[in-house]
């Protein structure tokens, strides 16, 4: 094998590796708008279908750390997908940025179980975020058939503005407000001026 083949061969994984992480920084993304704007029943079904999909060890884990933060009448009692969807949705309406917060540590604070004691051992914070579900999680939940519409004003959207730094939201009261200087508010290119072709 020639150097030039390695080279090519290395590129293409290099190239799949960054469209790869720009699939996942874009679900994350549209899981922060979903949870924004979408209704208590939306949000419950969607984290139904995304924890159904997680393997047995995850829906553990986010039991432990939901029954640790919830009152003891809002705990989950077992791992099954729809007990954890209720008990985090409810948790959620209470402290907007808990589900995110949750997804992506949670062993945080768990005290029982075997993976207290897998935590203990490991580097700080290591296994914290090493278990995040997160990104699982976000995949399945924007991907679920009750939050299909919703997801239509994503692009409009501060979560989306924040997948590039080339593009802002530009306040609906602005001058020339609006994607395409419409002045509905939205999300526009850095540096434009208002005019036609600057939207995202």
């Amino acid at each position: 094998m020639t150097n030039k083949t390695v080279g090519r061969d290395g590129d293409r994984d290099a190239t799949r590796d960054q469209a790869a992480s720009a699939d996942a920084a874009k679900d994350v993304a549209q899981y922060k708008y979903l949870v924004r704007v979408a209704t208590p029943g939306v949000l419950e079904q969607a984290h139904r279908e995304a924890f159904a999909a997680l393997a047995p060890e995850a829906r553990e884990r986010l039991l432990l750390r939901l029954r640790l933060d919830l009152p003891e009448d809002s705990r989950p009692t077992t791992s099954e997908p729809g007990q954890l969807a209720r008990a985090a949705v409810a948790a959620h309406q209470g402290d907007q940025g808990y589900l995110v917060r949750m997804l992506r540590r949670p062993g945080h604070g768990v005290s029982e179980g075997r993976y207290a004691t897998e935590a203990a051992a490991a580097p700080s914070g290591g296994l914290l975020f090493a278990g995040s579900v997160l990104g699982p999680v976000a995949a399945a939940a924007v991907a679920s058939d009750s939050a299909t519409h919703l997801l239509e004003g994503f692009d409009n959207s501060p979560e989306a503005a924040q997948l590039s730094a080339e593009v802002h939201v530009r306040p609906a009261d602005a001058p020339g407000g609006g994607v395409w200087g419409g002045g509905g508010g939205g999300v526009t290119a850095m540096g434009d001026g208002g005019g036609g072709g600057g939207g995202v």
